[in-house]
């Protein structure tokens, strides 16, 4: 088997097993050095569309495999695979790996995941005429069902632009929550345990496991909770400010700068590292285009009281008052 039919099959069976209730973050973080192999990330892109086009041929492919074992002794499967032609054999079989489990049970309806490496972002249009932007660095899975619309964040951040359809209501899952959307845009992150919610149009529920009502967000409000904690804040936000990413610009009003820093090390490889509880807590409130690092730290480091000292894994920041002697 060559390298890249190789990287199909691997792509399919990432794309199966990261759909299993039980995967963690173990998974997520292996599937993440797998993606930094050389053709990887070419590989799952592709099975990732034909994934997406099974689901658009899905009645009749999976009413199909799905036929008594009886009628399909007697005559010849009639499903058409020329459609897949173009992929090769090791695309197809990959395609038929996501459809039927690698034990052989059909899968009621496979989700389809969408990730980005660090510094890519990546717009989804799904099926039912929503919009998926996905930031940096992030991980979700879609699936669309008869009665309703399924999303689960599993990490990053992604903006919803949701077609409205009454008869099948558009829901996401983000840790603990819950958001329930008929139609409208809005912006969803999940990073490091800490979640939130900015609605720029339409309204949303937000239901947080463990509260009694959910609570409905309009237009300027975000949503922000803790994973595990009890209770939420609800405050009047700039809400564009929020989706700055789409256009490269990282918007900070009075942020700690331990939230920049996290943010900056989605999009790189080499990690930003505070020295000192005082350092992590400077705010910062300003503008950051989202470039080069080495030109984004220059930028920080020219608007904050910090220092950058590069080492040979990581680049370290100090506050200027904390610096050593």
């Amino acid at each position: 088997m060559s390298r890249s039919a190789q990287h199909l099959q691997e792509a399919a069976d990432w794309l199966t097993r990261l759909q299993r209730p039980e995967v963690d973050e173990t998974d997520w973080l292996a599937f993440d050095a797998w993606l930094s192999e050389p053709g990887a990330q070419e590989a799952y892109d592709a099975i990732q569309a034909v994934d997406e086009e099974i689901f658009q041929r899905g009645p009749a492919v999976r009413g199909a495999l799905v036929e008594p074992r009886r009628v399909a002794a007697k005559r010849t499967s009639t499903i058409d695979w020329r459609w897949l032609g173009g992929l090769g054999v090791a695309a197809a079989a990959a395609a038929v790996a996501i459809v039927v489990a690698p034990w052989g049970e059909l899968l009621p309806q496979p989700d389809t995941l969408y990730t980005t490496a660090k510094g890519q972002s990546q717009a989804i249009q799904l099926a039912d005429g929503s919009r998926i932007d996905l930031n940096t660095d992030s991980h979700l899975s879609v699936r669309l069902e008869k009665d309703a619309r399924r999303v689960t964040v599993h990490d990053g951040q992604a903006l919803f632009d949701v077609a409205h359809d009454a008869s099948r209501p558009f829901l996401i899952t983000a840790g603990d929550e819950t958001v329930r959307v008929l139609g409208t845009k809005f912006d969803v992150r999940r990073r490091d345990g800490q979640l939130s919610v900015t609605v720029l149009r339409g309204l949303v529920e937000v239901s947080t496991d463990g509260e009694d009502s959910p609570v409905r967000l309009r237009p300027g409000q975000m949503l922000e909770h803790s994973e595990g904690a009890t209770g939420v804040v609800v405050r009047v936000v700039a809400a564009e400010d929020q989706v700055g990413w789409r256009s490269g610009r990282l918007i900070y009003r009075d942020q700690p700068l331990s939230r920049i820093v996290s943010d900056m090390n989605h999009y790189f490889d080499r990690p930003l590292r505070l020295e000192g509880e005082d350092t992590a807590n400077l705010k910062f409130s300003g503008v950051l285009i989202v470039d080069g690092q080495d030109a984004m730290v220059r930028r920080l480091t020219s608007l904050m009281p910090l220092s950058a000292t590069p080492t040979n894994d990581s680049i370290v920041l100090r506050g200027k008052t904390s610096a050593p002697h």
